[in-house]
């Protein structure tokens, strides 16, 4: 009897030693959705925000908000993108859009960007902020797509 309770106990220690690591790092097992890195809640499954065509310019698509390692990656797509065009992450939302940019991201070249952002999390956006692409480099004021980030 002893040995089974042993062999048991022994299994218990090396199946929490096994998983210690994941403890560690705030993350919820394949159960949960959100984790932790560097205190930072993340997300695990990716967010998609409609990108909504602003001033008549037509330009509509999403972008695709992932929590990684190495920040948040955001990936836009436009429809009808009229070559580089900046576009950045703005506190509020598209309706009531703080003008500075809180967030650089690369610009819309050939209705696409790519752009990790470190030490940031798709949490910290929700219902605060919102994507915003401008209609040329040299026509910044100029709005010419907004997504507001929202589950």
């Amino acid at each position: 009897m002893k040995l089974v309770l042993s062999a048991t106990a022994l299994s218990a220690a090396l199946v929490l030693a096994a998983t210690a690591p994941i403890w560690a790092q705030g993350t919820t097992g394949s159960s949960g959705h959100m984790g932790r890195t560097g205190g930072m809640m993340m997300m695990k499954a990716p967010l998609t925000v409609p990108m909504k065509a602003l001033g008549g310019s037509g330009e509509t698509g999403s972008a695709v908000l992932r929590d990684t390692a190495k920040g948040l990656v955001v990936t836009i797509h436009i429809k009808n993108a009229k070559g580089p065009q900046p576009a950045h992450i703005h506190k509020g939302s598209c309706a009531k859009l703080d003008p500075k940019p809180e967030y650089p991201l690369h610009n819309v070249v050939n209705g696409m960007s790519v752009t990790t952002v470190p030490g940031v999390t798709i949490g910290e956006l929700i219902g605060k902020s919102a994507i915003n692409v401008h209609k040329s480099l040299t026509d910044i004021p100029t709005y010419v797509s907004c997504g507001d980030v929202a589950k």
